[in-house]
């Protein structure tokens, strides 16, 4: 699995592989913090281990997923769409096509004012109908 994780400084850095440390059935790969990911090999399911990155008190995103080349599927499809907005508003959202039905979608949106908020998902990105 690999994650985008807010790191910024070396005990941001520290505090992620600590995190990580303390979960057996999961294997830190490699950690760039530069370029804020993180990549692990593990048996738990992706949000056991977004949750095991968050509690170092950084929000994470999962990025991909691999698997073993032994009777898995070929990948039947990703993306990724970078948010922004006004102001400070930002954030990821992965999508993951997991089977021919199923999508898997994940991500994260800060800086957003309180209140309600809406996310709408264009299937083929034809925006000449907002949100109709």
């Amino acid at each position: 699995l690999e994650f985008a994780v807010q790191m910024r400084c070396q005990s941001c850095a520290d505090a992620v592989r600590a995190a990580l440390q303390a979960a057996p059935d999961v294997r830190l790969l490699e950690l760039r913090l530069e370029a804020q990911t993180v990549l692990v090999e593990t048996t738990a399911a992706a949000e056991r281990v977004r949750e095991l990155l968050e509690n170092s008190g950084r929000r994470a995103v999962l990025k991909g997923m691999g698997g073993s080349e032994e009777g898995e599927q070929a990948s039947l499809g990703a993306a990724v769409a970078a948010l922004s907005g006004p102001g400070a508003a930002r954030g990821l959202v992965r999508f993951l096509q997991v089977s021919p039905t199923r999508c898997l979608v994940d991500g994260a949106v800060d800086g957003l004012p309180p209140g309600p908020h809406g996310l709408h998902v264009h299937e083929f990105g034809d925006l000449s109908h907002p949100c109709d």
